[in-house]
């Protein structure tokens, strides 16, 4: 909601100050407005079948058996590849100066994920 009232605020500002200020503003008021729509879509998915990690600029889907195991460190929740790479999730990015409250969602969101895991892997 702030998001989209700082683009219309840049909006209006645009159109009343015309010129090149015009341009930047409404400009602006569009990198906000998307910013604030891709970021409402940042998400985990958790079926039967994978994992999807909505981030940024794609889905990353991982099926459980490529998965080795969930966690989360200064940046916030990743899942690790067998191959040993690792697939950060954007939904859960909280960045290495953030504190305790910020992230609180990571590790409880990479102790469930990984609590799954384990149980799929068990039953297997």
């Amino acid at each position: 909601m702030a998001l989209a009232t700082t683009s219309v605020i840049l909006t209006a500002a645009a159109v009343a100050d015309g010129g090149w200020t015009g341009c930047t503003g409404i400009s602006g008021a569009a990198v906000v407005l998307a910013g604030a729509t891709r970021s409402s879509a940042l998400r985990v998915e958790v079926d039967a079948d994978q994992v999807v990690l909505v981030n940024w600029l794609r889905a990353v889907r991982l099926s459980w058996t490529e998965i080795d195991r969930f966690g989360h460190d200064d940046d916030g929740l990743w899942a690790r590849r067998g191959d040993g790479r690792v697939v950060r999730a954007s939904a859960f990015h909280h960045g290495p100066y953030a504190l305790g409250f910020a992230r609180r969602p990571a590790m409880v969101a990479a102790a469930r994920l990984e609590m799954i895991r384990r149980q799929r892997q068990r039953r297997g």
